[in-house]
C-alpha cells in the first residue's frame, strides 16, 4: 500500500491493529494454555476473550470508513510470535522471554498502536464512530497491562521471598 496521505497513514494503521488483534487472539490461546501460574492462565483467558470484542471493534471502523476489514502484516507482531515460538521450544533459556514477558510486549506495541490511531483519526477529524470504538479498546488495553504489571510485581515478590526463604 502506497502511504501519500494522512487518510492512507491511517488506513495502514488500522489494518496493522487488525492483524495484531487476530494474531494476538490465537497467540492468547496458546500462552493461557501453556501459562505457568493459574492467575496468569485466567488473566490471559479473559483478555483473549476481550480480544474477539476487539476485533469486531475494529470490523466497526472500517465500516464506518466504507473499507472491508483487511490484515496487514507487521514485523513487531510477527516478532513477539516468534519469541513466543522459542520459548515454546526452550527447556530453561534465560534469554527467551516467557509467557508473561511476551504479554507485556504485545500489551505495550497495541496500546501505542491504538495511541497513533487516536492521534491520526484526530488529526482527519474522524467522527465518533470512528474514535470511540478506537478509545474503548485502548482503555481496554492500558487496564490488560496494569493487570499484567501488578501480576508481574506479585510473582516478583513471590520469587524473591522463595530465594530468601532457601
Amino acid at each position: 500500500m502506497n502511504v501519500e496521505t494522512l487518510e492512507d497513514l491511517f488506513g495502514d494503521r488500522l489494518q496493522h491493529a487488525y492483524y495484531a488483534e487476530r494474531t494476538h487472539g490465537k497467540l492468547l490461546s496458546e500462552m493461557a494454555s501453556d501459562a505457568p501460574t493459574a492467575e496468569l492462565r485466567d488473566r490471559l483467558a479473559a483478555h483473549r476473550e476481550e480480544t474477539d470484542q476487539q476485533i469486531d471493534r475494529l470490523e466497526d471502523v472500517f465500516e464506518a470508513l466504507e473499507r472491508r476489514p483487511r490484515a496487514s502484516r507487521s514485523r513487531a507482531v510477527d516478532g513477539l510470535i516468534e519469541s513466543w515460538r522459542q520459548h515454546t521450544q526452550a527447556t530453561d533459556e534465560p534469554a527467551v522471554p516467557g509467557a508473561l514477558e511476551i504479554a507485556l510486549m504485545a500489551e505495550r506495541l497495541e496500546i501505542r498502536t491504538y495511541e497513533s490511531l487516536l492521534t491520526l483519526a484526530g488529526r482527519l477529524a474522524y467522527a465518533d464512530d470512528v474514535v470511540e470504538p478506537l478509545e474503548t479498546t485502548l482503555a481496554e488495553e492500558r487496564d490488560t497491562l496494569d493487570d499484567l504489571e501488578a501480576l508481574e510485581t506479585e510473582l516478583s515478590v513471590l520469587e524473591t521471598i522463595a530465594v530468601d526463604e532457601r
